[in-house]
């Protein structure tokens, strides 16, 4: 009769907790400061064994015992323990004027802290006038210009400000339209968000957003007679025919470049609601 065999199991060894010794970190600063071991016992007030115990970790110094070493040779408690050190990203600049600090009493402390507060608030408000300075907003009232049949010239429920980096067109703009449609290519596609100024004319080769009865918003060029598509595949407008109605200048198509990243909208909108001036 076969007898089936258990696998011998080996079990894994157990996980080895790592326990912080102060031997090392003792032997470091007592070499730095160019003690032996027996310039360092005369110092604490112990024996040489004493001091070879505790950097082989053979026994552990006592609280006091740990003060003391850590004012004879300069150890850093948080080295000395183990635990990392807050400071330890700083520049030497930094923990230059950390030490200042340190150094002062505390009335000199608050009047710093005062100081130093009130020179944050100002670069924090430079931030949020800069952003005035580089951002605008347009509204964008939902609505599409058909570049083929017409499109919905209504004002939609989802109508917002979108904020752009300034600039001579954008600064000009008074509304951002969506292109919808074919009509317009090369020079404008489908998508397309376009910078609109309003006005009630234009001059011939200008490209512009007109009303249209029965049809809705479209973008064309201005022509001698008629409202031009660009792309030969669509028919031109004949605005007399057709009632058509000028709503404003296209200055441009909105670019990735021109839209600001979440972090400078962000700024920008804490400017306004703060309500800051340029």
């Amino acid at each position: 009769m076969a007898i089936n065999k258990f696998p011998t199991l080996h079990p894994e060894p157990a996980e080895r907790k790592e326990i912080h010794l102060f031997g090392n970190v003792i032997r470091k600063y007592r070499v730095q400061c160019k003690y032996n071991q027996r310039d360092l016992a005369k110092r604490m007030g112990v024996n040489q064994n004493t001091i070879c115990n505790w950097e082989t970790d053979k026994n552990q110094p006592d609280a006091q015992a740990l003060r003391r070493l850590c004012m004879l040779l300069d150890i850093p408690p948080y080295e000395l323990f183990g635990i990392a050190d807050k400071y330890s990203g700083l520049s030497e600049r930094e923990r230059r004027l950390l030490d200042c600090y340190h150094s002062l009493d505390i009335p000199g402390r608050e009047d710093l802290e005062t100081f130093a507060e009130a020179m944050s608030g100002n670069v924090h408000k430079r931030r949020l006038r800069m952003a005035l300075e580089r951002m605008t907003s347009v509204n964008d009232l939902g609505r599409a210009a058909a570049a083929g049949d017409g499109a919905d010239w209504e004002d939609h429920p989802e109508s917002e400000q979108c904020i752009l980096f300034d600039s001579r067109a954008v600064s000009s703009a008074d509304e951002i339209i969506t292109v919808c449609g074919q009509s317009m290519e090369p020079q404008f596609h489908d998508g397309d968000r376009v910078l609109v100024q309003y006005c009630s004319e234009l001059s011939y080769g200008d490209i512009g957003i007109f009303h249209v009865p029965g049809m809705g918003g479209v973008i064309k060029q201005v022509a001698h007679d008629r409202l031009h598509s660009l792309n030969p595949d669509y028919d031109d407008i004949f605005p007399y025919e057709d009632g058509a109605k000028i709503i404003g200048r296209v200055l441009g198509r909105i670019t990735d470049e021109m839209i600001p990243d979440q972090d400078e909208q962000a700024i920008y909108w804490e400017a306004q609601e703060n309500g800051l001036q340029l």
